[in-house]
C-alpha cells in the first residue's frame, strides 16, 4: 500500500516536471508587448520630419531593405542566396515615399556615434552601396538634441532637392511701430479753412508785351 502510494507520488511529480518543461520550453509562442514602438530620439525626429516634408511626401517607419530593392534578374543563384539573406537582415528607420503614388524618394537612417541602441553607429557598406546601386537616395541623420525644421529640411535637399516647403523667411531691420492709443479726430471748430490763392487774371491781347525778333541779313557768298 505504501509502495502504490509513492509509486503514485512519483508519477504527479514527474507528471508536473514535465507539463513545466513543455510550458516553458515547448510554447510556440513565447511573447510579450512591448511598452513603446520607438525610442525617444525616433519620436523626436519623426515629429520634426513630419513637419519638415508636410503634405509633400508620406513617411513609412522600419522598412525592411529587402522590400526596397530587389536582385537584377541575370544574378546567379550563389549570390543572389548571399544577398536575400542580407536584405531581409537589414531595416531602414524610414522612408519617404511621394504623396501620390507612392513611389520610393528617399531612405533615411538615424546616426548615434555615443550609442548603438537601435540607431546605425558604424556606416554599413552594404546598405549604402546597394541603395546607390539601386537609384535611391540614401541619408544618415545625426542625432542631436537641438535640430530644428529647417536643419532637417537642409539635410534633406541636399540629396532629393529643394522642397516645395520653405521655411519662414527671416526678415532683417527694424520697424517704426505704430501708434499705440487710437487719434482722436480733429474738431471741426479747430480747423481754419485754407483760402486758396488768387488765380491771376489774362491780359488782353492788346496789352500782352510784344516782342520784336532781331534776324540777321542773309549774306550770299558767290
Amino acid at each position: 500500500m505504501e509502495y502504490l502510494i509513492l509509486s503514485l507520488v512519483l508519477l504527479a511529480f514527474l507528471a508536473a516536471f514535465f507539463a513545466s518543461r513543455m510550458l516553458h520550453h515547448g510554447n510556440p509562442f513565447p511573447f510579450t508587448k512591448k511598452n513603446q514602438l520607438f525610442t525617444q530620439v525616433e519620436r523626436s525626429y519623426l515629429s520634426l520630419l513630419e513637419k519638415a516634408v508636410g503634405d509633400q511626401y508620406k513617411i513609412v517607419n522600419r522598412v525592411k531593405l529587402a522590400d526596397l530593392i530587389e536582385l537584377r534578374q541575370n544574378t546567379d543563384i550563389k549570390t543572389k542566396r548571399s544577398a536575400m539573406i542580407k536584405l531581409n537582415a537589414k531595416t531602414i528607420d524610414y522612408v519617404l515615399v511621394d504623396n501620390n503614388d507612392l513611389s520610393i524618394v528617399a531612405a533615411i537612417d538615424l546616426v548615434n556615434n555615443t550609442s548603438t541602441d537601435g540607431h546605425k553607429a558604424i556606416p554599413d557598406w552594404f546598405v549604402s552601396g546597394s541603395l546607390e546601386a539601386s537609384g535611391i537616395p540614401y541619408i544618415r541623420m545625426k542625432v542631436k538634441a537641438s535640430y530644428t525644421v529647417a536643419e532637417v529640411q537642409q539635410g534633406l535637399a541636399a540629396k532629393i532637392g529643394h522642397l516645395s516647403m520653405p521655411a519662414a523667411p527671416v526678415v532683417k531691420g527694424t520697424f517704426k511701430r505704430g501708434p499705440t492709443r487710437p487719434v482722436r479726430p480733429l474738431r471741426t471748430s479747430e480747423v481754419t479753412p485754407t483760402q486758396p490763392a488768387p488765380v491771376p487774371a489774362l491780359q488782353a491781347p492788346s496789352q500782352m508785351p510784344s516782342f520784336k525778333l532781331n534776324t540777321p541779313a542773309l549774306v550770299r557768298v558767290s
